[in-house]
């Protein structure tokens, strides 16, 4: 049976959570800094090189651990989240450039059924995220073309301020060949991605590392353009608006509002359902955060997302998250905890979990 929260206790908790953080001095988690959409991000608005000597730098991050679940089948099983990432960035004078590559493992049961959870061990899967060049104009506007994250994806974490099970926007995320255009300096920041008709699939990988190995199929997708838009009305407030177009997979428009260690977000989607069944997606998510002391942050949220589906029940995901970051070492190392808890009026019949992953970054 469900462990049941209810909203009173959430609302309260955050907010008491939020004013008490608010009355000291605010800093960013750093741990937000470490996530892959933050790497993105800072591969790319380095500032340009002054000469025309090509500079580079290697960079990534190893994670070790998994999740668990606290109920239901699987409960005290453990699922393995592990994986490793790294990228080659690339600067000479306003050129740069980045080669990302990422990996994690598969899991799968006595009859071979991949990414079962606390069975054996399945292989591996990864392949190339990212490999594109740019440009850098001195007003510091940059034109990305190549395998990239769109520019929904880099900021998927926007107004999640959650260690792990932060509910995900339904966006398009990672695209084969793509252009993007986007100044993320000053007041008012953009960023806008376009791509053709997704074709590339496992057939087409150039490395593969097994019969699980299907990390090349998530570059199929639809034709596509989506972007956003951020201004900070003033100091501490940040505004958000983005959306996405595709061609017959459906809309998205995604608003948000960002107020120091508080943030919120809504979307809506028409075309998200199941495999076999299209439909709408409408959903909100609200997090905040306090830093307990050096390094160690705590973390809270509310995530809801109602699906109403044309040929199957509707479904309402509905949970709480919350969870500690602990970052040490200058940086080079994390330990992160996550839990998830399922509310009263969810009917997605998940079960309750808890998030463990100890990090490495070099």
């Amino acid at each position: 049976m469900k462990t049941i929260f209810t909203k009173l206790t959430i609302v309260t908790s955050c907010i008491f959570t939020a004013l008490y953080a608010n009355a000291e001095e605010i800093t960013s988690p750093a741990h937000s800094q470490n996530q892959p959409a933050e790497i993105s991000k800072a591969v790319t608005i380095n500032e340009p090189t002054t000469t025309n000597e090509p500079s580079f730098n290697f960079y990534g991050e190893l994670g070790v651990g998994g999740h668990s679940a606290l109920e239901g089948d699987d409960k005290g099983r453990y699922s393995d989240g592990t994986y490793i990432e790294a990228g080659l960035e690339m600067e000479m004078g306003n050129w740069f450039g980045l080669l990302y590559a990422e990996g994690w493992t598969v899991q799968v049961d006595g009859e071979g059924n991949p990414w079962a959870t606390g069975h054996g061990w399945g292989g591996f899967e990864g392949g190339v995220n990212r490999a594109y060049v740019g440009y850098r104009t001195d007003n510091k506007t940059e034109i990305i073309v190549g395998r990239n994250d769109s520019s929904l994806d880099d900021i998927q974490w926007w107004g999640d301020a959650t260690v792990e099970y932060g509910y995900t926007v339904p966006n398009t995320r990672d695209l084969n060949l793509a252009v993007k255009v986007q100044n993320l300096e000053g007041k008012l920041r953009y960023s806008v991605s376009a791509a053709p008709e997704g074709k590339f699939d496992e057939d087409d990988a150039l490395v593969n590392f097994g019969k699980y190995d299907r990390y090349a199929d998530k570059y199929t997708y639809a034709a596509m353009a989506n972007g956003y838009v951020q201004y900070d009305l003033f100091e501490d407030l940040t505004l958000l608006g983005g959306a996405e177009v595709t061609d017959g997979a459906g809309e998205m428009v995604l608003i948000g509002a960002e107020y120091k260690n508080v943030a919120a977000r809504v979307w809506h989607h028409t075309d998200q359902g199941t495999d076999t069944s299209e439909g709408t997606e409408t959903g909100f998510m609200a997090s905040t955060w306090y830093e307990a002391s050096q390094g160690v942050y705590l973390s809270a949220g509310y995530n809801y997302a109602n699906n109403e589906l044309d040929t199957a029940e509707d479904e309402v995901t509905s949970y709480v998250n919350a969870g500690v970051w602990w970052e040490y070492g200058g940086g080079k190392f994390a330990t992160a905890m996550d839990s998830k808890f399922y509310l009263s009026n969810d009917t997605s019949d998940s079960d309750n979990q808890v998030f463990i992953m100890q990090y490495f970054y070099w």
